[in-house]
């Protein structure tokens, strides 16, 4: 899927992406436990918090079951989707390139360029030394994946913190997660590393405000890369961590609850 130059740095970003994930949800943890056991919160109101983003999309899943379509496989669509997504991200970092704002779509490029300074990036890890705004942007474009693991990791720890007590086990509320996390996890890191990777690829050449060689740079890069293996890989797997988590997870825990 990657060239021998490029393999280095994609495994490299893979690694920092997991890394993330792990960081956040044992912090998360650690903080859902403290929530319950020193501040006294309902383990339901932690609960309710950590699952509020998949809430918008309980809906689909529920007519998509009354419609008699698997729940592993809806999952599974779920999953998928936000991981090409993600991979999208990369192939889209062009419309960040200021030289090509007259260029089809228009309207989206002007918007994505943009002028006006996003205070808010200056926050991120090494934005402040980006002068140039359109290289700013995208510099955080590239960074969402990462950005994207942590808050992953933190839904992922609440939800594990809460289902313990819930359950009244950890073992439990581990069990709830693992079976399919293991798959899920580096799937979806693995994708996000496709545009994570060109993050890092250009992360010292963008301080430097070197326009016209970061998009060049993106573009050479965009190019050895196997896409269609690397979207194979991604939805095999989360294929099967789909199937685990809508048939296996349910049976075991249905088991060790009884």
């Amino acid at each position: 899927m990657f060239n021998k130059n490029n393999r280095a740095l994609f495994y490299k970003a893979w690694t920092r992406l997991i890394f993330a994930y792990l960081i956040s949800f044992i912090i998360s943890l650690a903080a859902g436990i403290f929530f319950i056991k020193g501040l006294r919160i309902a383990p339901e109101t932690l609960l309710e918090i950590s699952t509020k983003r998949l809430s918008y999309v309980f809906p689909i899943f529920e007519t998509g079951a009354e419609m008699g379509i698997d729940g592993g496989i809806l999952l599974f669509i779920w999953n998928t989707l936000g991981a090409l997504f993600t991979i999208s991200f990369l192939y889209t970092s062009s419309l960040f390139n200021p030289h090509n704002i007259g260029l089809f779509p228009q309207n989206i490029r002007k918007a994505f360029c943009g002028r006006k300074r996003m205070k808010l990036f200056c926050f991120l890890p090494g934005c402040q030394k980006i002068e140039n705004e359109s290289l700013r942007r995208l510099y955080v474009w590239l960074m969402i994946p990462w950005l994207g693991m942590l808050l992953l990791g933190i839904e992922s720890g609440l939800t594990v913190s809460t289902s313990t007590y819930l359950f009244g086990s950890y073992f439990i509320g581990l069990v709830s997660f693992i079976p399919h996390g293991i798959i899920e996890i580096p799937t979806i890191t693995f994708a996000g590393a496709v545009t994570f990777s060109a993050h890092l690829l250009i992360k010292e050449k963008a301080r430097g405000n070197r326009t016209d060689e970061i998009f060049e740079t993106i573009e050479k890069y965009k190019n050895e890369i196997s896409l269609q293996k690397s979207v194979l890989t991604v939805i095999f797997c989360l294929l099967i961590a789909g199937l685990i988590e809508g048939h296996i997870t349910e049976r075991i825990l249905d088991a060790l609850m009884q």
